[in-house]
Formats: C-alpha cells, structure tokens, sequence
C-alpha cells in the first residue's frame, strides 16, 4: 500500500488513502503528528568486579606502612593497627566505589553512535521531550534531524544522522502498519526546496540520499520525493471550483518555500502536473530560526547578553548565539567545549552581572534544547496574548521573562524581509502575480506571521489552511496518482 509521509523539521506526519478519503493516521497519543526528536538512553556499563590481584596489592602496601609506623616507634592512640580481615575488607569497599566511579565515567561518555547501536530502547516524540526534561544528563537527545541532513557534516556525524533518519522511519512506518492493520511498501515524502545548510546543491542532494536510503532499508520498496509547497498546494486545490494561479508559503519549522501554481478544476486530473508548476524558491531559515532569534533578543538579556565585564569589554556574544542556536552542529560542539566553559567561568567572575551566572547553569546542566522549547512556547502564547511572562524555573525557581508581541516582531525583522526576498523570487519568476495566497506550516499560526503577509499583499485573499497537515494531504494525492494511475 502507498503513503505519503511528511518527514518534518519540527513534526512528522503520514497519513493514507482509506474509503477513498485522505486520513492521517495516529503516531501518538491519538495525534497525528508525532515531535522530530528521539531520545536515547545511555548504555548500561557494568562496574568492574574487584581485582584480586589490585586487593592484594593494596593489602601489602598497607601492611607495610603500619610496620613502618611500629618500627619507628609511632605509638599514637589515633592510628589503629588493622588485621588482615579488616583491610581486605577496607580495600574491597574502596574498589568496588572506585569501579562504580569508573563505570559512572565511562557510560556518559559513550557516543551517541555507541547508544544507537546498544540494546537501549529508542524514545520518540513528546515522550522522548519529557525523558530529557526529567534528566538531560541521562542520554542523548536529538531534535529535528532533518536541520542537519544537508549540512557540511563529517562522515561521522552523518553516519549518525542517517541512523537516527532509519530509527525514526522505522518507528512512523511500524506504528502506522499497526494503527491500521496495513503493509505499506511504496511512499512519496515531502522535501524542501532547499534543505538547511550552506551546501547548496550538494546539501540537498546529500539530504535526499539519506532519506531515500533509510527509507528503503526500513521497509519502502518504492520511494518518491515531492517538494512540500507543491505538495500543499494539491491539498489546496480540491478546495477549489475555479482555476487560480495561487502562491504558496509553506513556513516550516526549518526552511521556508514558496511555489506559484496554476490549481483548480481544469489541472486536478492532469497527467503532466509538471506544467503547471510556474515557479519556486526556498530558503533554509523557518520556524526554528525565528524561535532561537527570539530567545537571542528577549531571553539571553535575562542570562547576561548586553552585561560588561570589569575591563570594560561587553561579554562576546558569540557565547549567547551558541547557546540558542540548538540547530547549528558547529554551534553546539563549541558551546558545550571544555574550553567555553572555562571561559565561562573566567567571565563570571569577572562580571558584576551576576544574571551571567544562568547562561553558565543553561551550559553545565545541557539546558539549551529546553531553552529552546521555552521559546517555541512563548511564540506560541504570543498568537493569543499581546504579553506573556515565560517561566524559565529550570534556571531559577523564580524566573519569569516577560516577552511582548511587539518583541516578537521587533526580534524576527532580519527573518522576515528573507522571507519577502524569497516571495519576490517566486513572483517574479512565474512572471505574474497571484490570485490568491495559501499559507501553511506550524509558523503561520502567528498573527505576527500573518499581518505580516497581508503588509506584503493587501489586495490578495489570503487563505491560511491546516498548520500541519496540508503538506501530508498533498502528499497522499500524489502518491495516489504516482503509484496507482
């Protein structure tokens, strides 16, 4: 059977054709979309077993040293001289807590590709989310995947990648097989335009090699791509009961594409969808972006941004925008590098901003994809309130950041002229202007977002469809017509 499979950024989705209506089906809990992220466990390393060889050395060195001390007269009523049972017994003790230290070491130093390729079982969604919550020191978690699959990343890093594309896949394929007491074999998954990365070309093609590879290994015989702001755009056009050359703006959570269409009745059942398709455009900058860009201009102010230290220099940003920027490879090694954390320490002590002392707890205690989370959070209570007061207790008990909707619009400004660039891009090389504007993507929910694009076009009807399941709808459709006719 077909699927179409919406492998997001932020959230993944698929969804089938059952009684000849497109349904998405449920990944958790009852919803159909299920969180990009996974968390894993460390694996379990067992504590040495005492060293009969290492007791026995510890044994004589400190008999030795009591003879010693006999010899040379030392009679003190403090020192007691220890049998033989009692210093096995002494030592015993001192090696197994040693071995356990030793243990304690070794498990939170394994890899991440060591914890993939253990027993350890695999959490998935807002389940793996509230596994890291309770105890990010436990495991490795890895949020939105697909940020990473067209970057400049080592062989290391994307054999890593690669298998944490194949565990999710596995999991969304086997949860739906079951779900709906189906065989899926043949599958259409969306893509950007352009994924995240400054690879270019490259990037994607590297992107599109890892999915297409996991997707095959877990079970897809067939697999197709289709951009995602074509995808929506399919969704869209059975609404439609006149044809329309429509823009869509797809704002996904990390990337951004545009597409220009000629949709409606007269282009539906068209064997050469192709022709229709006037233009597209795409930018690796989405909803993620615009949350980290949040947290840099109203959080990290609260966490020692903009504080100086005694000789006179501000602290160097460099610190604050690696500590938010959760979806940068780079970025994130550097952050958590012994070296920063020296420098970190180094700076708080010179700082009488004592607010800098949170960023070093965000740091030690690996709080940034929280952080991250928090900020997501507040953009979301930002569509229904024009303020909100963000609890940040992980930090401090009694933290609370008051952020404005203005904030919100002041901080995301460089973001969004990208994405008018990128509308223009579209407009112009469809060589027309469109009908009408159909909006998609979790990012669209903000009224931020959306007088925003009205700002651009006041005189076009501006339809903002299913945040988060238009893309998978498109994807069905065409999976229909490509593995059925």
């Amino acid at each position: 059977m077909f699927a179409g499979l919406d492998f997001g950024t932020s959230n993944c989705s698929i969804g089938i054709i059952d009684n000849n209506e497109t349904v998405l089906i449920p990944l958790e809990d009852g919803e159909t979309r299920l969180s990009s992220c996974i968390f894993l466990e460390h694996g379990v390393i067992q504590a040495e077993e005492v060293s009969e060889l290492e007791l026995s050395k510890r044994v004589r060195a400190q008999k030795t040293a009591q003879s010693q001390r006999i010899n040379n007269g030392d009679k003190s009523k403090d020192v007691r001289i220890l049998s033989d049972e009692e210093l096995v017994s002494v030592f015993r003790k001192q090696i197994r807590k040693e071995n356990r230290e030793d243990a304690k070491t070794s498990q939170k130093s394994q890899s991440v590709m060591q914890a993939l390729q253990s027993n350890r079982e695999v959490i998935f969604g807002k389940e793996a989310e509230l596994a890291h919550i309770a105890d990010p020191e436990n495991g490795f978690f890895i949020k939105s995947p697909k940020s990473f699959l067209g970057a400049n990343i080592s062989a290391a890093q994307q054999l890593v990648f690669s298998t944490v594309v194949e565990k999710m896949l596995s999991f969304i394929k086997q949860e739906s097989e079951y779900v709906k007491g189906i065989e899926l074999d043949q599958v259409v998954i969306g893509r950007p335009v352009n994924f995240h990365g400054l690879q270019g070309n490259d990037g994607n093609k590297q992107a599109l090699q890892i999915i297409d590879k996991a997707a095959k290994k877990v079970g897809f015989k067939d697999v197709e791509f289709l951009m995602e702001p074509v995808a929506a755009a399919y969704h869209y056009e059975t609404q439609l009961t006149k044809d329309r050359v429509v823009l869509i703006l797809d704002l996904g959570g990390g990337t951004t594409d545009c597409s220009m269409l000629k949709l409606g009745p007269s282009y539906i059942h068209s064997d050469t969808r192709e022709t229709g398709i006037l233009s597209y455009s795409g930018k690796r900058v989405g909803g993620i972006d615009l949350d980290n860009k949040l947290a840099l201009m109203t959080i990290m102010p609260h966490f020692g941004k903009n504080a100086m230290l005694n000789n006179g220099l501000p602290v160097p940003i460099t610190l604050f925008s690696q500590a938010v920027n959760i979806n940068d490879v780079r970025a994130q090694q550097d952050f958590s590098a012994n070296r920063t954390g020296i420098e970190l320490a180094r700076f708080c002590s010179m700082c009488e901003d004592k607010r800098l002392e949170r960023l070093r707890t965000l740091r030690d205690r690996k709080l940034g994809l929280r952080l991250n989370q928090s900020a997501e959070m507040a953009k979301i209570q930002l569509s229904g309130n024009e303020n909100i007061s963000l609890p940040l207790h992980y930090i401090e008990n009694d933290l609370l950041v008051p952020i404005s909707r203005v904030a919100l619009s002041d901080a995301i400004k460089d973001e969004l002229r990208q994405f008018e660039v990128l509308i223009n891009e579209c407009v112009q090389l469809a060589g027309t202007q469109p009908d009408s504007i159909f909006v998609t993507g979790g990012t669209a929910v903000s009224p931020v977002i959306q007088t925003w694009i009205n700002s651009i076009f006041p005189d076009v009807e501006v339809v903002i469809g299913n945040h988060f399941g238009s893309v998978t709808s498109g994807l069905v459709t065409h999976a229909q017509r490509v593995f059925r006719g």
